[in-house]
């Protein structure tokens, strides 16, 4: 009999396994069933109450039995799931990352436009409500919107009636698949609010809440959308706090393998989000040890276990943990080998840091030649060449001295296979520090001299 795990990434791996068993033995289903059941009751309620509120009083006892149902309702689904995430995106409806019917009398398809009065795309409740703060809630949502930043504005005034476990989240829209054309968005706005989204998440678990997935899964997909290879996203990585740059970093490269290694779309959403999140596990450390070399040891366990929190399991959620859990592993490690995710986003989070720690001394061309030259022993071989034929021989950032003498700044990654060493440039001061305002494509005219450190 095998001795019992004595470490907390071996406890942490022992409950993702028990995790999977239940999983496999047809638990995931049934709670999907039950939150899609609850969730239904949920937002139905909620959505009617929301439409009486236009006529009716706060106090008029024809709420008296709505609210009983949504507060029935709501417990109901906190003793299922722990925090409970209603999302309404156009006339769709989701649980939990549990699409829910919104059709019927009780108007669930209409949660959204209630919500967006207050430029809300949701609600997540981190705990249950009574009576009182159901009421409040809804008449928070019946007055006159804010002109100015009216989801900040009711959350104060939630926060103000006393209603503190309710969170507003922001409204999203995505592609559906009746859109002949996807939209165009625009890759600065996009990247922004990815860093003000890990900001916001860091900020949530570091106040004890529980990890919320659908923001960031939407924020990844529009990333997707727009191509994790677009210039505009390399150009603009540093709008952030530092953790949330490193994150969007680290994703950024990890997307750009994980589509040329030809992941479906499904597992490089959970390959972006993992990357996204795959730090968290700081926030839950003392500063002391999340700076010393324990933390680099207990923060992949301690992400895990906090997504964790977040009850019910469903195979995204699963790749998710495991690369989280994996993301420190070596490829030839004797106790097995990391999965699939996992060895991506080690590619992508060892890239990132060495750039992070060891700016001014190397190039990204030096840091990624000697992770080239750890290929087949830290990392996996096949993943570490498609790392260096998408990112090139001058991957963005990296300082250029060009041959006609001056200097430049890449800002792409390779487009195509003329263009391995031939990157669109920006013109680079070294005094001031300051780019010039068009790019050059080095394919067309222009030659590198040398790349330098810094």
């Amino acid at each position: 009999m095998a001795p019992p795990p004595t470490n907390d990434l071996s406890l942490a791996q022992l409950s993702l396994g028990r995790a999977i068993g239940r999983a496999r033995a047809g638990e995931d289903r049934e709670l999907a069933q039950k939150v899609r059941e609850g969730g239904e009751a949920l937002a139905h309620v909620m959505a009617g109450l929301l439409k009486m509120s236009k006529v009716h009083a706060p106090d008029n006892r024809a709420f008296d039995a709505p609210v009983d149902q949504l507060a029935r309702a709501l417990d109901e689904l906190v003793n299922l799931l722990g925090t409970v995430h209603l999302v309404a995106v156009e006339d769709q409806v989701y649980v939990n990352e549990v699409r829910i019917r919104a059709e019927g009398k009780g108007g669930a398809r209409d949660l959204g436009a209630e919500l967006a009065r207050h430029n809300a795309g949701g609600l997540s409740f981190h705990a249950g409500l009574d009576r009182t703060a159901v009421r409040a809630l809804v008449a928070g949502f019946a007055q006159k919107p804010a002109e100015v930043a009216p989801r900040r504005a009711l959350q104060q005034v939630l926060l103000e009636r006393g209603v503190r476990s309710v969170e507003l989240a922001p409204r999203f829209r995505f592609q559906t698949q009746g859109e002949d054309q996807p939209m165009r968005r625009d890759p600065v706005e996009a990247l922004l609010r990815t860093l003000g989204l890990v900001e916001e998440t860091y900020d949530n678990l570091a106040a004890g809440r529980i990890l919320n997935p659908l923001p960031l899964r939407r924020a990844v997909v529009e990333i997707l959308e727009i191509g994790p290879e677009v210039p505009e996203l390399w150009e603009n990585l540093g709008g952030g706090a530092p953790h949330a740059t490193h994150a969007a970093s680290v994703a950024l490269v990890a997307l750009l393998v994980g589509k040329a290694a030809g992941l479906r779309p499904a597992a490089l959403q959970d390959l972006g989000l993992a990357a996204l999140i795959h730090d968290v596990g700081y926030a839950c450390l003392p500063s002391d040890v999340a700076a010393g070399p324990e933390g680099l040891v207990r923060h992949p366990p301690e992400g895990a276990r906090i997504m964790l929190r977040q009850r019910g399991f469903s195979e995204s959620k699963l790749r998710r943990l495991r690369a989280v859990l994996d993301h420190h592993r070596d490829h030839m490690e004797p106790r097995g080998r990391p999965s699939a995710l996992g060895q991506v986003l080690r590619l992508a989070e060892d890239y990132a840091t060495l750039l992070r720690v060891h700016a001014s001394s190397i190039s990204p061309s030096d840091a990624l030649g000697s992770m080239a030259r750890a290929a087949g022993s830290a990392y996996h071989p096949a993943l570490t060449q498609v790392m260096v034929n998408v990112l090139g021989r001058y991957p963005p950032g990296t300082l250029l001295e060009l041959e006609d003498g001056r200097y430049a700044r890449s800002v792409s990654p390779v487009r195509g296979p003329d263009t391995f060493a031939a990157p669109l440039v920006r013109i680079y001061d070294l005094k001031t520090r300051a780019l010039s305002r068009e790019r050059h494509d080095l394919a067309v005219e222009g030659a590198v001299h040398r790349a330098l450190p810094g």
